[in-house]
């Protein structure tokens, strides 16, 4: 019986542990457009300390790093709205993603720096700002096409991607 036992705690422990050393070759590009949400993870206000982008098969990907947990979050396609003044901010791409933060700490990177990796799906990433806790990005994306979001621990991000126009589905 106690050998049983241990083979279950054992399964479960790898169960438990697959989904988190999926790499991204492992996934397909994503094809939703829907607007998508999540809640804040950790007990404090989480700090932006980073923001970085990757290229992969089918999709490109941005990623938000945090200490202090995620915060909450919403992604949708929309126009980038500088925060605390309300004026639009343009973005390279035929298409914006907006990507927000709520309950944010003050954030540790530089909002007034313009990201351009000129990846096949990702054109550009632009700070709408931060005021009162909240943060805006926008994804400048060659497309309107499909984006999912990644809530990754250890260490603490975020991970938008969106799908590259020659990917199956997409454009």
């Amino acid at each position: 019986m106690r050998r049983i036992l241990l083979a279950a705690a054992a399964c479960a422990a790898l169960l438990a542990v697959l989904p988190a050393t999926a790499n991204a070759a492992d996934l397909p590009a994503p094809t939703s457009t829907a607007p998508t949400a999540g809640t804040a993870s950790g007990a404090g206000r989480p700090v932006l300390t980073g923001v970085r982008t990757g290229r992969h098969d089918g999709y490109d990907r941005a990623v938000f790093d945090f200490t202090g947990g995620t915060p909450a979050y919403r992604v949708e396609y929309g126009t980038l709205i500088e925060q605390g003044r309300g004026g639009a901010v343009p973005v390279a791409g035929a298409s914006t993603l907006l990507v927000t933060f709520a309950g944010l700490d003050t954030p540790a990177v530089d909002l007034t720096r313009v990201y351009d990796p000129q990846l096949p799906g990702l054109r550009q990433i632009r700070s709408g700002g931060y005021f009162e806790g909240r943060a805006s990005f926008g994804l400048g994306l060659d497309a309107h096409g499909g984006f999912r979001v990644l809530v990754l621990h250890d260490p603490d991000r975020i991970a938008v991607d969106v799908a590259q126009q020659s990917a199956p589905g997409c454009g």
